[in-house]
């Protein structure tokens, strides 16, 4: 097997640090319910079926509001769920970059919804750049670990999987993306990702 062509990426929690907990904690300060019953009770089905572009945004705020007994309008509900973004991780964007002057194509796969887009695309656009292209679950209307998120990808930008590294922060994505042909990497830091990348030639003994 020669050396991958092709890097595919997850976002969250990977290129950006992300903490989902923030979201339970201030769903919980706005609740009628115990606030272990509201973190247990997040995220659902509904959730799901958001990333995959089933639900609109009212939809799933209604949904959030009921199920949880929140008070706040849209707009307040909204603010809460964007604010699990705790920046991007400056040594990954700086690796990536590096693959990306060495020609390799990068590629992002996230699983996300259509708040968390518009809040996550505005913040680090400069930092995502970087990214040839940047699939969405709820465009694609899957998510990962399904087998359609993988394949709506390698074939709309002609990937082949043999040739493709797949990295992202969750074992059983990664073991979905490795079921279907491609090379997986469960990130745990930019240090150990800088070191696999090495370990399969994309990057040179230096990091270069």
């Amino acid at each position: 097997m020669g050396v991958p062509t092709a890097v595919l990426c997850d976002l969250g929690g990977v290129v950006i640090r992300i903490d989902p907990a923030r979201i339970r904690s201030r769903w919980a300060a706005r609740s009628s319910l115990p606030a272990s019953e509201v973190h247990a009770a997040y995220p659902d089905a509904a959730y799901e079926a958001f990333e995959r572009g089933e639900l609109s945004v009212g939809e799933y705020l209604a949904h959030v509001r009921e199920r949880l007994q929140l008070q706040g309008d849209d707009e307040e509900l909204a603010a809460d769920f964007n604010d699990l973004y705790l920046g991007a991780d400056a040594a990954v964007v700086d690796l990536l970059w590096r693959l990306r002057h060495r020609g390799v194509r990068l590629v992002a796969l996230t699983n996300t919804n259509r708040l968390h887009h518009r809040a996550w695309s505005r913040r680090f656009g400069a930092e995502l750049e970087v990214f040839e292209t940047i699939h969405c679950s709820h465009a694609l209307r899957a998510r990962k670990p399904e087998r359609a998120a993988f394949e709506r990808v390698l074939d709309a930008d002609g990937l082949t999987p043999s040739a493709t590294v797949f990295v992202d922060d969750l074992p059983a994505n990664v073991e979905a993306a490795r079921a279907l042909g491609l090379q997986g990497l469960v990130f745990t830091g930019a240090a150990a990702l800088e070191r696999d990348l090495a370990h399969l030639g994309l990057l040179d003994a230096t990091g270069r």
